[in-house]
């Protein structure tokens, strides 16, 4: 599956220039996530990550490739939970390993790569209220005050999505990937993550046939690219 090769190449060479820390990923999340969304009241708010015109990147990209990601990994570049005192620009990013025989093929494929992605909007941490955009690919948060003092991580939270994640039977290892520093350069890793719901935007013209003026389109070379990878892969 190389489809989002590209996304993890390109995240792999942001990781190598950052100072990264790392978090013990294989034990369950001692923090508690409600059935139902967080409301944080700005009252009750310590900051807020990705708040108006603060960067707040997130996405996600596929491969069945080990070396991407051999094992569950929750990474860090920037301020914990607890050590951030001012709100703060924002990104989440989840590589995921995946078995290619589980994902299928045509609309199937399509349609289990969406399914994972809306993983996301399962997870509710007490006191981290999501704010997630489908339509600019933009997730903030809220950070209560009470969670603070209670002392919530990234380590926390990355726990919960990958839980949530892995729920899917097709997903093997979620590299889970989160930033708050302020010199980082979100607006590249933004560029290379479109590059993924490209691909997967893409994917779905194809295999659903979708009848298109190709030669305006702005997902042309993408839809090429896919589609040639596609019948490597799949055929």
């Amino acid at each position: 599956m190389k489809l989002y090769n590209e996304c993890f190449d390109g995240v792999g060479k942001i990781l190598k220039s950052h100072c990264v820390k790392k978090f013990e990923a294989n034990s369950p999340s001692k923090w508690k996530s409600s059935d139902k969304n967080q409301i944080v009241f700005l009252n009750d708010t310590a900051y807020e990550l990705g708040s108006g015109t603060l960067p707040a990147v997130s996405s996600v990209a596929f491969t069945d490739k080990e070396e991407y990601v051999p094992c569950d990994e929750i990474l860090l570049i920037g301020d914990d939970l607890c050590d951030i005192k001012a709100n703060s620009p924002f990104a989440r990013i989840a590589l995921i390993r995946v078995n290619e025989n589980e994902m299928g093929t045509g609309e199937k494929l399509y349609q289990t790569i969406r399914k994972i992605e809306y993983a996301r909007y399962h997870i509710n941490p007490e006191g981290y209220m999501m704010r997630i955009s489908a339509f600019t690919h933009r997730e903030a948060a809220r950070v209560s005050k009470k969670a603070i003092k209670n002392g919530i991580s990234f380590s926390d939270i990355g726990k919960l999505f990958i839980e949530e994640y892995k729920k899917q039977p097709q997903v093997e290892a979620v590299k889970l990937l989160f930033v708050t520093a302020k010199d980082f350069p979100y607006d590249e890793l933004e560029t290379i993550m479109q590059k993924s719901e490209n691909i997967t935007t893409a994917l779905d013209h194809i295999m659903k046939d979708i009848k298109m003026d190709c030669q305006t389109c702005s997902l042309k070379a993408v839809c090429e690219e896919v589609e040639a990878l596609c019948e490597k892969d799949f055929k």
